[in-house]
């Protein structure tokens, strides 16, 4: 009868210690302008994690200039860190799949977040970037920085962007 109660109680530790793992993110207070899915542990929705504007400032929010492509002359761009935003999400996979609002998509390599330092700009210029304006997220790379400069990476540089699934 021991054995049995001991079992038990282990197998609601384990269910109870797995669901606070999975959704240790806050819920979203402001309207959701990022959902991660895919590979990811840690969730705040059913089999997601949303982001607001406030959560996307908690993470490791930088500004940087840079160029692009797609304006003219140097830009200054702020947003969390890719890197940190997959740290939040606990990201288990190789690959992202980003997609924009018109559901236009892209591939990009996970080992990119730390090797070039790339951010998910919500603010162009100092001012927060509206659907018109490539918002509500611009994935940058900083292509004045010398390793990101070596490869062109406007492909990569999806604006629009409003989902990322975690893919092995």
């Amino acid at each position: 009868m021991k054995l049995k109660s001991w079992v038990a109680a282990g197998a609601l530790f384990l269910v109870s210690t797995g669901a606070a793992i999975a959704a240790n993110l806050t819920a979203p207070e402001g309207p959701v302008i990022l959902e991660v899915s895919g590979e990811i542990a840690n969730l705040n929705g059913d089999g997601v994690a949303q982001f607001d504007m406030a959560m996307l400032r908690q993470l490791d929010w930088r500004e940087i200039e840079t160029y692009t492509s797609f304006t003219t002359g140097m830009q200054s761009f702020a947003g969390p860190t890719l890197a940190s935003l997959l740290a939040a999400v606990g990201a288990e996979g190789d690959r992202l799949n980003a997609t924009a609002i018109n559901d236009y998509f892209v591939e990009i390599p996970v080992a990119d977040a730390d090797a070039h330092n790339v951010i998910l700009a919500a603010e162009m210029n100092g001012k927060r970037m509206r659907i018109r304006d490539k918002g509500p997220i611009w994935v940058i790379y900083p292509l004045s920085e010398a390793e990101a400069a070596k490869k062109p990476f406007d492909t990569e540089m999806i604006w629009q962007m409003n989902r990322l699934e975690v893919l092995d």
